[in-house]
């Protein structure tokens, strides 16, 4: 029998609910943090500074942006499968609440496992999501991300930039800088005009050791 007290646990539930989706990890899961790197050569204090915004040079030359394409192709079929799953949790929830009197008790007790199992369900997408979303995530940006380093690295030697502050970080404190500072066009040209290295292969798994036959 459905008490009023599992019925107001349901009811608690659906808000909770309600609050969850997708979470996804927007940022580059990328090692930008150490970014900002002294060029050869250049003496102490004696070097240009220059800023960058380093996702969006990541993000926004021509392989960036059909990578976004397929992330985001993922993502929004992750989205909607969630949002499907959730309304017919919705759904079952408003059934078992408002057919109290019509409901039989055991029509009420099914519907109330039927709620469980798409919560349980909805909890384990959520982190398969988030899971094979950052995978994808790193497969499709990393290599990028790599080239638009070594791109930076180039093109801070050639002009003397010292240092060379990543203007998306987090960790960034830069208030001010003059507009000529900023090199992110010029990194996003330099990445079009550069091959990218294919992703390193995943190693194989070493055979494992037959046993010798028994006699």
């Amino acid at each position: 029998m459905i008490s009023n007290l599992q019925l107001e646990e349901l009811s608690r539930n659906e808000g909770e609910m309600k609050k969850l989706s997708l979470f996804v990890l927007i940022g580059l899961l990328l090692p930008v943090a150490a970014f900002a790197q002294a060029t050869a050569g250049a003496a102490a204090g004696a070097g240009r500074v220059a800023v960058l915004d380093f996702q969006k040079a990541v993000t926004e030359n021509s392989e960036g942006k059909k990578a976004q394409e397929k992330f985001m192709a993922e993502l929004s079929r992750r989205q909607k499968e969630f949002e499907d799953k959730q309304k017919a949790m919705a759904d079952a929830q408003t059934k078992l609440q408002t057919g109290d009197k019509a409901l039989s008790e055991t029509a009420k007790a099914d519907l109330a496992k039927q709620i469980d199992k798409l919560n349980t369900e909805l909890q384990r997408m959520n982190d398969d999501a988030q899971k094979d979303l950052g995978d994808l995530q790193q497969q499709l940006f990393r290599p990028i991300a790599e080239k638009a380093q070594e791109v930076v690295k180039n093109y801070s030697n050639e002009n003397g930039f010292a240092v060379v502050f990543d203007l998306s970080s987090q960790a960034n404190s830069i208030i001010y800088s003059q507009d000529v500072a900023d090199i992110t066009t010029e990194v996003i040209r330099r990445i079009d005009a550069t091959p990218t290295k294919p992703a390193a292969a995943p190693a194989a798994a070493a055979p494992k050791a037959t046993e010798p036959a028994k006699k």
